[in-house]
């Protein structure tokens, strides 16, 4: 959920197989098997597609990103970690294949979570927003650790409306 950009006219990604080339030869042109990914080609990087290398979601337990369905696989924190919530999900984010709990993974979920929490919304205006982040803009595209900045604003939106219903049952008394 990386944010790709261009920075001097050049895209900051490059394009990842899903099946590895290497072992689904029949399927290295399939557009249903191609990614753009971070970083960009020559960049060395410790998560992510470079990361995941050879390893075959054919045989293996893996979360493919091309497919909806994240929050059922994952649970975002708000400190930035991924907790995985299926066999497939224990798989995708374990450091030898994509290693989503990288530090700098963490830290920028974190960072964009702690930006959407700092304006303190309502309850209400925390669960449109979580909606919102969870629908293509009109262009297609998705906000970078568009889930994880969603799950957040949920769980804020929670404990607000129990802390809400505790209050309002105080007063009842």
């Amino acid at each position: 959920m990386k944010p790709i950009i261009s920075l001097d006219g050049k895209w900051q990604a490059h394009i990842e197989h899903i099946l590895p080339r290497s072992i689904h030869v029949d399927a290295s042109l399939d557009w249903n098997n191609l990614l753009a990914c971070v970083p960009q080609p020559g960049i060395a990087c410790e998560y992510g597609a470079l990361r995941k290398g050879a390893y075959d979601p054919a045989i293996s337990n893996f979360v493919s990103p091309i497919f909806g369905g994240l929050a059922g696989h994952f649970r975002f924190r708000e400190s930035g970690e991924v907790e995985p919530l299926t066999p497939e999900a224990i798989d995708t984010v374990d450091p030898t294949v994509l290693n989503l709990n990288h530090n700098g993974l963490v830290n920028d979920r974190k960072a964009k979570i702690n930006g959407a929490l700092a304006i303190n919304p309502s309850a209400a205006a925390a669960r449109r927003r979580a909606q919102e982040l969870r629908k293509p803009d009109r262009l297609g595209m998705m906000e970078p650790y568009c889930e994880a900045v969603a799950q957040a604003l949920d769980a804020y939106a929670t404990r607000l409306e129990k802390k809400a219903a505790r209050l309002s049952a105080k007063k009842r008394r």
